[in-house]
């Protein structure tokens, strides 16, 4: 509905942004809702999930506190945690004042651009810079929180008496069943498995899917990692680097003084580079698996955020059979399915690279990536296999790379060095596996 009647949408990043994102999906829904009846029930259910998941505002700082305590009061009719007497108020003044403009935007049938010219009036409510940050929004609650279906109900049942009236009277128990939904959902289901196949040549025999979908993907996720990673690496998604240099428009005094180059330009960078990377799951990494896979999985969103090409694929041994799973296939997004993917691949085994090799080698034949990157910890089974499928890869144009880690500096550093002695054109050495993301993204090529 939003891509339907929606002819902007803002970065979430700063708080401008923010508030004409929050108000275009008030109005967003209010006009869907005369296309598809059936979206009030579930609307009232994304917003009950969405109040477990919005932060404390006590946690926030600043002004931050006050646009998340916009956002919350507005669509969800109250906030979390506390807020100042005269914050609180603003936050009120401000709520009612978007309620009154969405109104006017539906009644006169104005878009999306007209809602962007009236959120400088919420800005001016609240009292805030519209530049300032916006932290990236994380689930605060933890993985294991339990929460019964009473607890959910009460839950519905409170932002239901908020949007009451534009949605009319609602059943919080009726929504919980999603009797209406459940045949739509196993459409959508079946829909969403074939996708899930989508890109996977089914003729290259050993390529594998995970397929158990209950799997608890949290345990592998790092949020601190992720937003940092994405916090130092935001200049390339913005396409631009600013960089000292000897001649320009802008001086930099205190790097004259200091000696280095006393002009600042901007450079265009852009990631062109494709990318496909191979996890090994042997036993080895048993002791360390959820670290592992901590840092390959914020490593996968980083370069979804960056919009990087990539596929990742993973090996182990199944039943003394050598395994090669599909993690993300190249032409999908990484989302939560091919966490739980990660997520429920055992480390066991030994290192078969190559056959591994020979299983990826027809679909990479055709694929014809950049860069085949392999994260591993030891010495392959067979080197002189993988010395000779190498040459195969390169043939073709491929750049092999490989991260060697260890338990510390010494022992990656020597796993890194018997991995270039196979005749990888790059290897590194990682020791501390949270530190694999940017290795890897150092090997990206930019321009």
């Amino acid at each position: 509905m939003r891509i339907r009647y929606s002819n902007k949408i803002l970065s979430n990043d700063h708080a401008f942004g923010f508030i004409l994102n929050t108000l275009e999906t008030r109005r967003i829904e209010t006009i869907a809702r005369t296309v598809w009846q059936g979206m009030d029930g579930e609307i009232i259910f994304r917003y009950g999930v969405a109040w477990l998941y919005r932060p404390l505002l006590n946690t926030l700082y600043g002004n931050t506190r006050i646009v998340e305590g916009f956002s919350q009061y507005f669509l969800l009719g109250d906030i979390k945690g506390e807020l100042s007497p005269s914050s609180y108020e603003k936050v009120q003044k401000a709520s009612k004042l978007a309620i009154e403009i969405v109104k006017e935007s539906i009644e006169k049938k104005h878009e999306t651009d007209w809602l962007e010219k009236k959120v400088p009036e919420i800005i001016k409510i609240l009292d805030i810079d519209p530049l300032l940050t916006i932290p990236i929004s994380i689930p605060k609650i933890s993985s294991g929180m339990a929460l019964s279906d009473q607890e959910f109900v009460k839950t519905l049942n409170k932002i239901a008496k908020y949007r009451e009236s534009d949605f009319g009277e609602l059943d919080p128990n009726r929504i919980v069943e999603g009797r209406e939904v459940f045949e739509e959902f196993k459409v959508l289901l079946e829909e969403a498995k074939r996708t899930e196949n989508k890109g996977l040549n089914d003729e290259v025999v050993g390529v594998n899917i995970p397929t158990v979908t209950n799997v608890d993907e949290t345990k592998i996720i790092d949020t601190d990692l992720i937003n940092h990673l994405k916090a130092k690496f935001k200049e390339w998604k913005s396409g631009w680097k600013e960089e000292h240099v000897f001649s320009g428009d802008e001086f930099d005094e205190e790097a004259y003084m200091e000696g280095h180059k006393p002009f600042l330009s901007d450079r265009k960078i852009a990631i062109k580079t494709k990318i496909v990377i191979l996890l090994d799951h042997s036993s080895s990494i048993a002791n360390q698996e959820i670290q592992y896979k901590k840092a390959t999985l914020a490593l996968c969103e980083v370069l979804e955020y960056l919009k990087v090409k990539f596929s990742v694929y993973a090996f182990n041994t199944e039943q003394r059979q050598v395994t090669c799973w599909l993690v993300k296939p190249e032409n999908l997004k990484w989302n939560n399915i091919s966490a739980k993917r990660l997520a429920q691949i055992k480390a066991n085994g030994s290192t078969p690279l190559a056959e591994v090799y020979n299983m990826l080698l027809p679909s990479l034949r055709s694929k014809k990536p950049d860069i085949f990157l392999t994260l591993t910890d030891g010495e392959p089974s067979d080197p002189d296999a993988v010395r000779s499928i190498m040459r195969d890869f390169k043939s073709i144009g491929i750049k092999m790379v490989a991260i060697g880690f260890g338990p510390d500096t010494e022992d990656a550093i020597v796993i890194a060095n018997n991995l270039r002695r196979l005749g990888y054109e790059r290897t590194l050495a990682v020791s501390r596996l949270g530190d694999i993301p940017k290795r890897v993204l150092s090997v990206l090529g930019t321009s």
